[in-house]
């Protein structure tokens, strides 16, 4: 439809076939979907992955570098915008792999902490609170004992079947 030799410009040729192939509804709906992408319950690579995806209907929310890492950010976990908040990124990808590298030290930093735990079951678990006890003879009801002493002592626990109860008065 154009004459021979002319000549377009790769933002010109993208947005032609876009608007050819691609309908604007759907455009529309992908950035919608953009928009309200959040990393949630995914990890970075995930939310990566469908970032990538989605960015290619942002538009300009998402045309430069600097604003790809920025919508990036502002939606990965605080527990990661926390770990890289100071941390600049020369390039998108090197913000992902940033992430990536904080998320699996995080991961094995959990780990090595559950496994440094005591197992379920052990005396080890159990707080050892002290409670007042009468030490002495018992007395009956009613009847004046001046000799009755008041001490600390911790409890005493029995084990069975791998819980830890305590005694039944």
């Amino acid at each position: 439809m154009f004459p021979e030799g002319t000549r377009f410009t790769w933002a010109q040729f993208k947005e032609a076939f876009m608007a050819h192939h691609i309908p604007a509804g759907v455009i529309r709906r992908k950035l919608t979907e953009f928009l309200a992408l959040k990393q949630g319950n995914n990890n970075v690579l995930q939310y990566a992955q469908a970032f990538n995806t989605l960015s290619k209907y942002a538009g300009y929310h998402a045309d430069t570098d600097e604003k790809k890492q920025a919508c990036f950010r502002k939606e990965l976990s605080s527990k990661l915008q926390d770990r890289l908040a100071m941390v600049k990124f020369e390039t998108f990808s090197e913000l992902v792999n940033g992430a990536i590298i904080q998320e699996d030290a995080h991961l094995a930093h959990k780990a090595e902490k559950k496994r440094r735990a005591p197992a379920v079951g052990s005396y080890s678990i159990a707080p050892q609170r002290f409670r007042m006890v009468q030490s002495g003879p018992q007395r009956a009801p009613f009847q004046h004992q001046p000799q009755q002493q008041w001490s600390y002592r911790p409890p005493q626990y029995t084990q069975s079947q791998g819980t830890v109860r305590p005694p039944v008065p």
